[in-house]
């Protein structure tokens, strides 16, 4: 079908699930919808389109500025305003940097729970659908899409993955690290490329300065780097940091996202007061 005033292609079965997000979002639930592919397969493509059908059924801003290569930025993003489209585009820095996700796990489990109040609209392209955290793919995402090349030829392809159909694939990963998209697929279709039919020139060019930006970062933090933090360490961090910007979230509601007891929840939480007294007796 032909949508938007832009006039591109998206496929029917793909706006089905899109109008039944929009529908959660006139209630009380966000939406969260990772997209996954190998790089050149169309993440970023796919995305803007899906991201400008909502934001044209909406009336939500979608524009350059909305799209994040900052995990950070993005989270500041999602905490500070409500009922936004977030469009998060790791897929371009996954193939930099592999410890990058391995540290960014927790921030991922974070950036989700901070968002959850607000109503978002958040997509997150990442290279692989399991470098995502246990909980993101099978509890706080509402579906998944995978993109591909139709016989390693011709690109634009995409499955689709419901709430069911997505967990079953994780759990083929999790116990035969086997990406059996092919097994658990709901349906499939194809998206052409949305970007310049979505965005001027000018905008395009902004988008290429944000990514070269966001590339040049994370190549000179990884030069830069010289003690890299434990997991737990990471998660200590994160809960301190999570506490500050949302002391209503409970310690068992913690504990479940972080897959932990909520006495290890406690003992983070303990740990990070005492050693924020101590920075600050450094000072």
């Amino acid at each position: 079908m032909i949508v938007t005033d832009k006039k591109y292609y998206m496929d029917n079965m793909l706006l089905s699930k899109l109008d039944l997000m929009i529908k959660r979002m006139e209630g009380t639930d966000d939406n969260i919808l990772p997209i996954d592919g190998d790089e050149g397969q169309g993440k970023t493509e796919c995305t803007v389109g899906m991201c400008y059908y909502v934001s044209h059924k909406t009336g939500r801003p979608y524009s350059v500025d909305n799209i994040f290569f900052d995990l950070d930025e993005a989270m500041n993003f999602a905490a500070e305003k409500k009922e936004q489209i977030i469009h998060l585009d790791e897929g371009a820095l996954g193939l930099l940097a592999s410890q990058w996700w391995n540290k960014n796990q927790q921030k991922f489990i974070q950036f989700t729970m901070v968002a959850r109040k607000k109503k978002h609209f958040i997509v997150i392209c990442i290279p692989k659908f399991h470098r995502l955290p246990q909980y993101i793919i099978e509890e706080r995402s509402i579906g998944l899409i995978h993109v591909y090349s139709r016989k390693n030829l011709q690109k634009g392809r995409f499955c689709y993955f419901t709430k069911g159909s997505k967990e079953r694939l994780y759990q083929d990963w999790k116990r035969k690290k086997i990406k059996n998209y092919k097994k658990h697929y709901i349906f499939h279709g194809s998206f052409v490329k949305a970007m310049e039919k979505v965005f001027t020139a000018e905008q395009l060019e902004e988008y290429e300065k944000k990514k070269d930006q966001a590339i040049l970062n994370l190549t000179r933090g990884n030069k830069e780097e010289k003690k890299v933090p434990t997991e737990r360490e990471i998660k200590i961090d994160i809960v301190k940091g999570f506490r500050k910007r949302c002391p209503e979230i409970t310690i068992s509601s913690l504990a479940k996202a972080f897959n932990v007891t909520s006495r290890t929840i406690d003992n983070y939480i303990r740990v990070g007061a005492k050693n924020e007294t101590e920075t600050t007796k450094g000072i």
